[in-house]
């Protein structure tokens, strides 16, 4: 049962509003594959996806996974320069 929970928690992770929409965001995708392990470790107990995520990634930016840090990095450039 432990894995079932940790694979709905990861599926979760970067929901988006509106996640229903056939249309996935390669971005998202992208944060999710290269953060799950760092959110299961350190962030957790916040809800997935929201803004107490995205505050405790950045006061755990230090200890990040590489992969997880350069997933963020690139999503702020890329969604920056989209808005």
């Amino acid at each position: 049962m432990p894995r079932l929970r940790t694979a709905l928690l990861a599926a979760g992770l970067f929901a988006l509003p509106g996640a229903g929409l056939a249309q996935t965001n390669p971005l998202r995708e992208v944060l999710k594959l290269n953060c799950t392990g760092d959110y299961l470790e350190h962030c957790s107990e916040h809800p997935p996806g929201g803004p107490a995520v995205e505050a405790c990634f950045r006061v755990n930016l230090k200890k990040l996974s590489p992969d997880c840090a350069s997933a963020i990095t690139r999503y702020k450039r890329e969604t920056k320069v989209r808005h």
